[in-house]
């Protein structure tokens, strides 16, 4: 699965972000300027991935591939992104970061390590489709490990909520789109063939439950940490508080 290629790009990637993440530490670089950046990164690779989609019509003239509409999870990211710089509603907004944490660390990094677009280097969609990806885990990280958005178990249950919204959007728009054979979300068929778990083996009503259960496991891995350490600090508290008494 892993060739060559793609574990180095796994790596230069890897590095990539991470000396991005320890410069905006040294030099304290100002949230607005890092979400700024993002916004103006993610903008033109989308653009080019949607000049990169277009095929002919029938009717004459290219319109967009009906498989590449912005319905895919990293997609609807890229629009949340654009959403938390236009919208000033600061609890809408700490909302949307609270979710976007999860699924750029989950959703962006399982594209990177299933290259759907392939790992040569000579291909511009396989430039676009790493870099796109690797922009959505550098932010995902920023707001977990920087601007510390909030991962606590009731922001859990929020991100649950929101992740039932856009999985019945997916339901909807592969029903319209089933003469495209699209897979919004992997909900109409596993992402590969072959897998041990997320298969068709035993019914697509199997399928969905064992996809539902692991999205929540993962989901809840990421907001973990973060509940043990407001547990942590709330026994602290009360204890400091009882020492004062």
């Amino acid at each position: 699965m892993f060739t060559l290629g793609h574990l180095i790009w796994l790596g230069v990637l890897a590095l990539l972000i991470a000396l991005a993440i320890l410069l905006i530490r040294k030099f304290r670089i100002p949230q607005p300027v890092v979400q700024k950046t993002v916004l103006w990164l993610l903008i033109p690779l989308k653009l080019f991935h949607l000049s990169l989609s277009m095929k002919p019509s029938p009717d004459g003239g290219l319109i967009l591939d009906q498989t590449q509409l912005s319905f895919h999870l990293c997609s609807i990211m890229i629009y949340s992104v654009i959403l938390i710089n236009l919208v000033k509603n600061e609890k809408f907004v700490r909302t949307v970061k609270s979710f976007m944490v999860p699924a750029m660390l989950i959703g962006a990094a399982m594209s990177l390590l299933i290259p759907t677009e392939g790992v040569d280097p000579a291909v511009p969609r396989v430039w676009q489709y790493m870099l796109i990806h690797a922009v959505l885990v550098f932010y995902g990280l920023y707001l977990m490990l920087i601007e510390r958005v909030d991962l606590s178990l009731r922001a859990y249950v929020s991100n649950l909520k929101i992740l039932v919204g856009i999985v019945a959007v997916g339901f909807l728009m592969n029903s319209v789109l089933e003469p495209y054979a699209t897979n919004f979300l992997f909900l109409r068929k596993p992402p590969m063939e072959g897998l041990p778990i997320l298969n068709l083996d035993h019914g697509w009503y199997v399928y969905f439950l064992t996809l539902a259960v692991i999205a929540c496991l993962l989901i809840f891995l990421v907001h973990l940490p973060f509940v043990i350490l407001k547990a942590k600090e709330k026994r602290a508290a009360r204890k400091e508080k009882g020492e004062q008494v």
